[in-house]
């Protein structure tokens, strides 16, 4: 028996365009469905404001109340860095997220992590970024306990809609969100060569000082995602090992 479900958003989305989305139930027992196949239309939510990031001092600020400037957690390296800039942000307006739960193998620590399907973070095992959207339940997450790198163990994985959305950008690419480990960027598979062609943008940050938080993608960023669409065109993402998002994830429950 298959459920199918399906949602249609009147949100606008970051493009412009309005947000479909469709899930089907793959795994029902009765009435209840276990577990859900979705696929949603190209949209970088990244992570909304309710988002938990831990300053220089060890306080905790909600990512809505981040200023360009503040030193935030990047990595288990007890490193902090400025925060440089956001690559879109958006205050209002409700949004879809994945919300992660995890939970630390070596003690009882736990996190629920609200995240773009589409956007980056650090897998435990293979120290490489992947999509949010692919990783399934009982795989590990880079989870910061005690000032160290545990395997985060993922518990559940529900879409839900949480309030705007903001894409902090700081120098290493990376950032510790409610604890875990993940990438600045999204939509592109290679965290790496997404942190090589950002330096671009990191420059021009430098060159001309940090531009206003806007809900749409800077120009020079779409700009590098045209150069990086031609590459892939032209056969490069075989090298590379680079590939764009496809829009389709699982979860175990919608909120």
């Amino acid at each position: 028996m298959i459920f199918v479900l399906l949602i249609n958003e009147n949100e606008i989305g970051v493009n412009g365009e309005d947000s479909d989305l469709t899930c089907t139930c793959d795994i029902v027992n009765g009435s209840i469905c276990f577990q859900y196949s979705c696929i949603k239309k190209p949209s970088t939510s990244c992570f909304p404001g309710i988002s938990q990031i831990i300053l220089a001092d060890g306080t905790f600020k909600a990512l809505a109340d981040i200023n360009i400037g503040d030193r935030i957690l990047v990595n288990e390296h007890k490193l902090y860095e400025p925060v440089i800039g956001f690559i879109h942000a958006k205050r209002e307006g409700l949004f879809d997220y994945l919300a992660i739960k995890l939970q630390s193998v070596l003690s009882n620590s736990s996190s629920i992590i609200f995240v773009s399907p589409d956007h980056l973070i650090f897998d435990y095992h293979s120290d490489e970024a992947r999509f949010a959207g692919k990783f399934r339940l009982g795989d590990r997450v880079q989870f910061i306990d005690n000032n160290e790198i545990v395997p985060g163990e993922i518990l559940s994985i529900q879409l839900t809609k949480e309030q705007g959305y903001y894409a902090p950008l700081t120098p290493s690419g990376t950032i510790v969100v409610n604890g875990i480990v993940a990438s600045n960027y999204a939509t592109v598979s290679n965290h790496i060569l997404a942190h090589q062609m950002m330096a671009l943008y990191r420059w021009w940050i430098t060159l001309i000082g940090p531009v206003t938080s806007t809900e749409e993608i800077p120009w020079i960023v779409q700009l590098l995602l045209y150069i990086e669409s031609i590459v892939r065109w032209c056969g490069g993402h075989i090298l590379t090992g680079n590939y764009m998002y496809d829009g389709i994830f699982d979860v175990s429950s919608i909120v």
